[in-house]
């Protein structure tokens, strides 16, 4: 058995976060790690983004470090050779015919505001997509990122360990209100539970107990991006709260997380209080609210996460939650990794190790 916070699992291929959609100004290069391998992202003068391999194929300058964007194409700082969206070289810093050499690229999307790479260790193209969600209604996103030791899968188990939202996030009635259903590399359900809130400081607004009544629906495509739509009728709010584990390398994470804000709901179900406010006054302040709970409620999971041991045989108890189910569907995320490609083409430090 291993102990401490380093996992024995290999890193798995998916879809994970580089960074927020507002990280990436046009025309800049920016260096990023995932899964032990270096990569640039890039944002062309017309705005669309692209991540590849720091190497230049020609004689391996990085372009990490001195690299330019010049409209759609990236130069690299050691002989101004150029290359598109396919990675192809479609320029010389002599005027001359370009050899036909292709530096290699990375899948990369925008969803919601969030910037995501497809990591395989094999190398092969992305297996599933991320759906785009509507934004009608929905406002700005709060964003926040930290650094951690552990593992995405870990991480993205909170969302089925239906024990712990009592013993580590101090909530209440804690129930199941839709079954746990996988679909390839798709996982939902549905919780309900009570939890405090608070408004300008203040629980009396919502009685003695300060509790409301919330539901969770939980959307997770693959360990690297999931969301949970959270909606307190009792407050006519509604929440989008966004949770993007990246594997930085083995043991080492960085969890990015987000939330958006749907209007507030100023129909009679929602409390007096509230309709009482002018909208401007209150969606920021709810907006604000709700993203401070939701931080905090993932910090409260640091400790564990960082110093837990992944034992492969658990000794689970009832009220635990569908934790075996969900690590079987995990398992699909893993793949054995080819022999390493051509190290006079990639720097030894970015090629993916097995555990």
């Amino acid at each position: 058995m291993k102990h401490g916070p380093t996992s024995p699992r290999p890193l798995p291929r998916g879809w994970f976060s580089v960074g927020f959609s507002s990280d990436f100004e046009k025309g800049k290069v920016y260096n990023r790690k995932l899964a032990g391998r270096e990569l640039v992202v890039y944002r062309t003068e017309a705005g669309e983004l692209r991540a590849m391999d720091p190497v230049c194929p020609h004689l391996g300058a990085h372009f990490g470090h001195g690299g330019k964007v010049v409209g759609e194409t990236i130069r690299c700082p050691f002989h101004a050779f150029r290359f598109d969206g396919e990675g192809v070289c479609v320029a010389t810093g002599y005027d001359s015919k370009p050899p036909r050499i292709r530096a290699r690229m990375w899948h990369a999307i925008e969803r919601q505001g969030m910037v995501l790479v497809w990591s395989d260790p094999t190398d092969g193209p992305p297996l599933w997509e991320i759906p785009t969600l509507p934004t009608a209604g929905w406002g700005e996103l709060e964003t926040h990122s930290f650094k951690l030791r552990g593992h995405p899968q870990d991480t993205t188990e909170n969302s089925v360990d239906i024990g712990h939202f009592t013993v580590v996030h101090g909530y209440s009635d804690v129930r199941q209100i839709k079954d746990l259903v996988m679909d390839g590399p798709y996982l939902t359900a549905k919780y309900g539970m009570a939890r405090p809130f608070e408004l300008f400081g203040r629980s009396s607004l919502f009685g003695k107990t300060a509790m409301v009544d919330a539901e969770f629906e939980l959307h997770v495509h693959g360990l690297g991006y999931s969301f949970v739509e959270v909606t307190v009728k009792t407050v006519g709010i509604e929440t989008r709260n966004f949770v993007l584990s990246t594997p930085v390398d083995h043991g080492e994470l960085e969890l990015r997380i987000a939330m958006s804000l749907r209007q507030v709901d100023r129909t009679p179900t929602a409390h007096a209080a509230l309709r009482a406010l002018p909208r401007k006054l209150i969606e920021p302040v709810l907006r604000q609210q709700s993203f401070k709970a939701y931080r905090h409620d993932v910090e409260q999971d640091f400790d564990i996460w960082n110093n837990m041991t992944v034992l492969q045989q658990p000794a689970l108890a009832l009220g635990d939650g569908p934790i075996i189910k969900y690590r079987k569907w995990a398992s699909q995320f893993y793949v054995t990794p080819p022999t390493p490609r051509d190290p006079t083409l990639v720097p030894r430090e970015s090629l993916v190790r097995e555990s």
